[in-house]
């Protein structure tokens, strides 16, 4: 394996630990190393050393300094260290790509691997709770939707951390003689977990917490009451975790747990499905295909195989192809490096407002072929104000809950055509692979000929049309009115 091109490369750092492995193939062998956890070390993280001591460990033990199709890391806290700046995901795409010999490389929240590892490319929401807890989804163009996930100090409802921090209180509860919320079956286990109560005060450290966490279920088990009352909270804010993903339109009603809590506490994982399904009967449960590292794989084949349709969301996926640093950071977009056709004109000021106007084009549609309906004159005319980072052009599934944020009725439209981004100080389009292609012509140019490559960035200038599917025309346009 090592020495040669046909693997991929998978990285899972949590908070106990770390893992390499290289795959040749889905089912072949595979080689794995293990590692230290990564931490914030002077407002920095090790992140980047963690990846580059693993990568090198890899080289030790099976002779050679791999070279793999793609990479990808799935890492726990990726969203609040890149939003802090602790973490500039730039760095672990340089390490893949120098280490590994790669030019394909993805780093990722664990929300993220996680949910690829139990459910593929497949359908569906994903809860894991492991020292914290995160509910994920992906609809069908391309959002994903994150629920809780937000850290120990603020979020991650229900997962190890806060059931053993409840727990502790509990025990603390008991030794001061109250009877609310106490649980004297929990005094000797807190003892012996985190040392006499003069020391429970200092405790921080959330994995010391979580390690706390099976001695309540345990208790749970045998019938304490207020162990049962905290793992009843625990269930019920899983589960609403979980319907909040699953509500989004576009998510198939499918659901699957996955991370160490749920896997190794079966009368836990019953009491968070019981309340799902209490909610949500359409709910499908099925098991979960693998872990987190198993996601980082299938992240990092996908990358190999198709990197077209890879699609960086910040916060939770960075992605780069190619040998050179990424120049833009658009939300999603489809990973093809290619020179931009025309670039913004430099502004002195930006615009108050940009709009895009979608109507029926029949000069559009004349030189089309010829699809299962007809434009109808003023149909779906429409001005839309480009407000956010990006919005999704496309033709909505009333049928499967799919509705972009532009949705065009053109039968000749994909459900996910093309995107509009604000990129760079400007608005700009990409084609998300479409099947008809996606058109671009400046002010007063002719019928554009070529569509766009999918991942081709054109910016837009005021006057430019951008024609999608049989007959539908997008101009863009600045909005020029002073507004005080």
């Amino acid at each position: 394996m090592p020495g040669t091109g046909a693997g991929v490369a998978g990285v899972d750092i949590g908070g106990t630990g770390s893992r390499l492995r290289v795959s040749a193939a889905p089912g072949g062998r595979s080689y794995e190393v293990t590692g230290p956890p990564a931490g914030v070390v002077g407002g920095r993280s090790t992140v980047p050393e963690v990846v580059r001591g693993l990568c090198r460990g890899f080289a030790a033990e099976f002779g050679g300094r791999p070279r793999v199709s793609a990479a990808a890391v799935g890492m726990r806290g990726f969203r609040s260290q890149t939003q802090a700046g602790t973490l500039d995901p730039h760095h672990v795409h340089d390490v893949l790509a120098e280490e590994l010999r790669t030019s394909a490389t993805a780093v990722a929240s664990d929300a993220v691997t996680a949910h690829l590892g139990a459910l593929g490319s497949g359908p569906g929401a994903t809860l894991a709770v492991g020292t914290g807890a995160v509910a994920v989804a992906c609809d069908d163009v391309g959002r994903w939707h994150l629920a809780d996930g937000m850290g120990p100090h603020v979020g991650d409802n229900g997962g190890g951390a806060w059931i053993g921090r409840r727990g502790l209180d509990a025990a603390a509860r008991a030794m001061d003689g109250r009877r609310m919320g106490a649980s004297a079956a929990l005094v000797q286990a807190a003892e012996q977990h985190f040392g006499r109560r003069e020391r429970w005060t200092s405790v921080t450290d959330v994995s010391q917490f979580a390690g706390f966490a099976p001695e309540v279920i345990q208790a749970a088990g045998r019938g304490d009451l207020a162990c049962r009352e905290i793992l009843d909270e625990a269930a019920r804010s899983l589960a609403d975790g979980l319907c909040a993903v699953l509500s989004h339109p576009g998510v198939e009603p499918v659901a699957v747990t996955t991370g160490k809590l749920l896997t190794h506490a079966p009368m836990f994982r019953s009491m968070v499905l019981q309340h799902l399904l209490e909610k949500r009967a359409d709910v499908r449960v099925q098991p979960s295909a693998g872990m987190p590292l198993d996601g980082a794989l299938h992240l990092a084949r996908m990358l190999a195989a198709h990197p077209v349709v890879v699609q960086e969301h910040v916060p939770l996926l960075a992605v780069r192809i190619g040998a050179g640093p990424r120049l833009d950071d658009s939300i999603t977009m489809p990973k093809v490096v290619l020179p931009a056709v025309r670039p913004l004109p430099a502004q002195d000021r930006s615009p108050s407002a940009w709009a895009l106007e979608v109507r029926s084009d029949h000069e559009w549609s004349a030189d089309q072929v010829r699809s299962d309906g007809v434009p109808q004159p003023g149909a779906g005319d429409a001005v839309v104000p480009l407000t956010g980072e990006r919005l999704v052009v496309g033709r909505a599934s009333r049928s499967r809950g799919v509705v972009p944020d532009i949705v065009c009725e053109d039968t000749g439209v994909s459900r996910r055509h093309c995107e509009i981004a604000w990129v760079e100080g400007g608005w700009s389009v990409i084609d998300l692979g479409s099947a008809n292609g996606t058109y671009v012509a400046a002010r007063g140019d002719d019928l554009p000929t070529v569509p766009l490559r999918p991942g081709e960035r054109r910016w837009l200038a005021d006057g430019d049309r951008v024609y999608v599917g049989g007959w539908t025309c997008l101009t863009a346009r600045v909005v020029t009115a002073n507004v005080r």
